[in-house]
């Protein structure tokens, strides 16, 4: 009975094909879904890694060159992950750190890319995340695996998701942990590396005691048919709406004058939000 709302056997074969890993940040790739990649680059498949932004907003910066040098390291921390796992070397789109948006430019950008290399299959962060740039990574990938008619795999960080696949990383524990020390840069922030091997822990709750730890996944077939938020629940794209709409309902219905200037101001930022979705 449980088996029928999360998996209670683990998977250690991934589809084969092109793998394309879609990174908001530098290290996400990493603290995601590395077992994944190790277990792809095992299997012979080619594993391509594009990170969005420049994670230049992690810390304050006091000018220009002290911005431009951390993004340097983070991208060097990436590229020595990188090498650990097997891949190859990532693609950096320099982004700005925050600024992450699902428009269409950007999907188009995603799409072209997809059906140049031949990938049919993307890993994502999934729709449960807060971050701004997870969830509108999220949102854009949806968007991308369903026109390309490709595989979406979404992936775990800041959010647990609720798994329809769960993958056995007993065998490449050391590897992740080598790839997730590489970010000192964030790792002196905040101690991700215990809170990510806590998740991959705790995912091995329903599974062999063998199994010590796994990573979980959502995988969506080439054609996406659920709704996700029947998945995943309310996001931060529908939470947005959602409160937005109800600003807009109670200004809507007020006579007062001193609404004027928000009423603008909103109706300005849906119009926009409109023309990105």
């Amino acid at each position: 009975m449980e088996a029928t709302f999360i998996p209670y056997t683990a998977t250690t074969i991934l589809p084969k094909g092109k793998v394309l890993v879609l990174s908001p940040h530098p290290d996400d790739e990493v603290f995601g879904c590395a077992g994944a990649i190790i277990q792809h680059v095992k299997q012979g498949n080619i594993v391509k890694v594009i990170i969005l932004t420049d994670g230049s907003a992690a810390i304050n910066h006091h000018d220009t060159d002290s911005r431009l040098r951390y993004i340097e390291t983070r991208q060097q921390e990436s590229c020595k992950a990188a090498k650990i796992l097997g891949y190859g070397v990532p693609e950096f789109w320099n982004l700005v750190d925050r600024t992450l948006s699902n428009n269409k430019q950007l999907v188009q950008r995603l799409a072209e890319y997809i059906r140049f290399n031949n990938i049919t299959q993307v890993y994502a962060p999934s729709l449960a995340e807060i971050h701004p740039d997870h969830s509108a990574l999220a949102n854009m990938a949806l968007k991308v695996a369903d026109n390309c008619k490709i595989k979406l795999i979404m992936y775990e960080i800041g959010i647990p998701l609720h798994p329809n696949i769960l993958l056995d990383i007993t065998p490449y524990l050391e590897h992740k942990k080598q790839a997730m020390d590489c970010f000192i840069s964030q790792l002196k922030i905040q101690d991700y590396r215990r809170h990510i091997l806590g998740l991959n822990n705790y995912r091995s709750y329903t599974l062999p005691s063998h199994i010590t730890v796994a990573e979980a996944y959502y995988i969506f077939d080439n054609n996406i048919t659920v709704q996700p938020w029947q998945v995943f629940g309310p996001n931060k794209l529908t939470h947005d709406f959602a409160t937005l709409t109800k600003e807009l309902n109670t200004i809507y219905n007020s006579h007062s004058w001193r609404f004027t200037t928000p009423l603008r101001w909103l109706n300005k930022w849906r119009l926009r939000m409109k023309s990105v979705i």
